[in-house]
């Protein structure tokens, strides 16, 4: 068969279908690059968002009232009890590690871990041991007399934990108040 009568048109089309058969092939590729970096990066993220979670989730949260009482003689406080919770589900606290700082204007004094002016009662106990998990609540007893905080007096209450995790309170004493009352603080 002389050359002249060949027809192109076969050889075009399996040429197409080839160049686009390498297409799909080159995007598949592609996609599969995609979607593995997808999927590291969201496995990194996920990684990253439980880190903070833990390290957020070790947080202390304390409640919203602070119940004091003023002795009888120079209008000092007595003691201040408050109470403790875990921010989040992932939160463990020893509560026998814990160390407490009051500050004022004038002083700052450090409650150590064992001190005896500090007195935890469990209030909503999940497994009866000296961590504080989620779901229970400790009240807090600190005697106060050392501080020597009175009427008209602002302190802040730091509570930090030996883990590091830490909460604070900011609480004003009433001037007006009288002698041996209980008085709830804000």
């Amino acid at each position: 068969m002389p050359r002249e009568d060949w027809d192109d048109r076969a050889f075009t089309g399996l040429e197409a279908a080839i160049v686009f058969i390498a297409f799909i092939v080159v995007a598949a590729v592609f996609a599969y690059v995609v979607l593995g970096v997808g999927m590291t990066t969201s496995q990194k993220s996920q990684e990253t968002m439980h880190t903070a979670l833990g390290e957020a989730g070790s947080a202390l949260r304390p409640g919203q009232s602070v119940i004091a009482k003023l002795d009888n003689d120079q209008g000092f406080l007595d003691f201040i009890e408050f109470d403790l919770e875990t921010a989040t589900d992932l939160a463990v606290i020893d509560m026998g590690s814990m160390t407490y700082t009051v500050a004022t204007k004038e002083t700052l004094i450090t409650f150590p871990p064992g001190d005896p002016a500090i007195n935890v009662t469990w209030r909503y106990p999940e497994d009866g041991g000296p961590l504080l998990e989620t779901g229970e609540v400790v009240t807090v007893r600190l005697e106060m007399e050392s501080v020597e905080v009175g009427r008209g007096d602002t302190f802040t209450l730091q509570m930090t934990a030996a883990g590091g995790e830490t909460a604070a309170l900011t609480r004003n004493v009433p001037a007006g108040i009288g002698k041996n009352v209980y008085v709830e603080l804000f």
